[in-house]
């Protein structure tokens, strides 16, 4: 359906609050799990980091199949919407499990305590998977071939995610400090995290709601379905998708190394948990800001500029982490908001980068597979999660992490190389890989969307 001039705003808004709940209600899926597997569940970090990397290896094959599963089932009432109301229901029940304190409950092995973490990151992990690609879905509908219309929604959506990032990042651990006082500290994370799941769902069905207006039966049935073996062939044979999966995919391994040992910093390093929290509000609040100038520089340089650029900037800052972040919590904070700020040079074109690449797929092959190259955003962001996991976790037992161990210097100097080197080589190796591979100019997807809405045109 075409979207009115009239709408345009309030729906603007409503897709932006959608994805804001959305954010808060999977903001501690992350931060926090690692450290609570080890130091509250008692696994130990080689067995989380298996149980985690089996886990996230399935769902990265899960997400692989996502988006044809999404591009084949039909449903009466559209082609999302249902899709959104699952992903509500059962996100908010694998975020509650992911903090449900097995160990106070008695489960004696240690395997199945680390399974049923495993399981639940399986389950929300799910849900992400299909509401990227369901969130796409309805920005597509929205925008057509506006891509203005595209990227401010993009740029609103990330900025409203550093809004709720803020909040989230402020109040996490206080809660869990409060609520320990009530029901024991390992229940206060299942409290706040369960609570935290309440406004996923709202969001999940506000995006629903909103996606009736453009998602409707009548489009699905005129749409013929494609086949496996064309949506495998759409994806294979369209080399700007694959550079920017692999870049991506590098990014993200990156960026969840930091993310999974990020806790053990504050635990560990400096001995002072309870600052995590002003420090993610200090990142979280300099993101924010970040979201509303970074982006107009990244608009200025165009999307494959604008991530080069970010990926140097998030290089440099890792290195200030490795070199100087053990000294003071201080300099460790400063270098994540520096890093935050090159990651928002890129990270406001959002989806668009897959649209991008969807619509010269359909302009260069003649075969419309764009939902499908929206599905594959999910796939850097799984192999992130499970690389940079991996990493993380295997590289604390390398270094002989136990909980509550007493920390040495050479502890120390070895973590600072796993939380900051590691993520600074590979983000250069992913600049290296876009500047080189990556092809597509902003003015040419501009083109191609233009063209593909023509060619609909004449079809119908």
């Amino acid at each position: 359906m075409t979207q009115t001039n009239q709408n345009k705003s309030k729906d603007m808004w409503i897709y932006t609050i959608a994805v804001f709940l959305q954010g808060v209600g999977s903001s501690m899926a992350m931060p926090y799990m690692n450290l609570y597997m080890t130091d509250y569940l008692m696994i130990s970090a080689a067995t989380v980091s298996t149980a985690l990397l089996v886990a996230k290896t399935i769902d990265l094959i899960v997400s692989v199949i996502a988006g044809p599963i999404m591009e084949k089932v039909k449903f009466k009432s559209g082609k999302y919407r249902p899709w959104l109301k699952f992903i509500g229901i059962v996100g908010f029940i694998s975020f509650a499990l992911v903090y449900l304190d097995t160990y106070t409950l008695g489960l004696k092995s240690e395997a199945l305590r680390a399974s049923i973490v495993a399981i639940a990151y399986i389950g929300f992990g799910l849900v992400m998977s299909l509401l990227m690609i369901s969130r796409g879905g309805v920005l597509q509908y929205m925008a057509g071939s506006d891509m203005a219309y595209r990227s401010g929604i993009t740029a609103k959506t990330a900025q409203a995610t550093a809004a709720g990032t803020i909040i989230t990042s402020a109040i996490t651990l206080p809660i869990v400090t409060a609520m320990g006082g009530i029901v024991g500290e390992n229940w206060g994370y299942f409290v706040a995290c369960t609570s935290y799941a309440v406004f996923y769902l709202i969001g999940a069905f506000m995006m629903s709601n909103l996606a009736k207006t453009y998602d409707a039966p009548a489009d699905l049935a005129a749409k013929k379905s494609v086949t496996i073996k064309e949506m495998v062939t759409s994806v294979a044979g369209n080399s700007q998708l694959l550079i920017l999966m692999v870049a991506q995919a590098i990014f993200y391994i990156a960026m969840n190394v930091f993310t999974g040992v990020q806790a053990y910093y504050f635990m560990y390093v400096i001995e002072d948990y309870g600052f995590m929290a002003t420090s993610m509000t200090i990142k979280t609040a300099f993101a924010f800001i970040a979201s509303l100038a970074i982006p107009s520089i990244g608009r200025k340089l165009g999307k494959k500029n604008a991530f080069i650029a970010g990926m140097i900037v998030y290089a440099l800052s890792n290195l200030g982490i490795s070199f100087f972040g053990a000294t003071s919590k201080w300099v460790f904070t400063f270098f994540t908001c520096t890093f935050t700020a090159g990651m928002y040079m890129f990270s406001s074109f959002g989806v668009n980068y897959y649209l991008d690449c969807g619509e010269y797929g359909y302009y260069t092959s003649g075969k419309d597979n764009r939902s499908v190259a929206m599905a594959m955003s999910n796939i850097p962001m799984k192999i992130g999660f499970a690389g940079g996991s991996a990493i993380g976790g295997y590289g604390l037992a390398m270094i002989g992490y136990q909980a509550g161990m007493e920390i040495t210097e050479k502890f120390v100097s070895d973590f600072m190389l796993i939380i900051g080197m590691i993520p600074a080589a590979l983000c250069i190796i992913a600049a290296v890989i876009f500047f080189f591979g990556y092809k597509l100019k902003d003015e040419d997807a501009a083109m191609y969307a233009k063209a593909n809405i023509e060619k609909d045109s004449q079809k119908a």
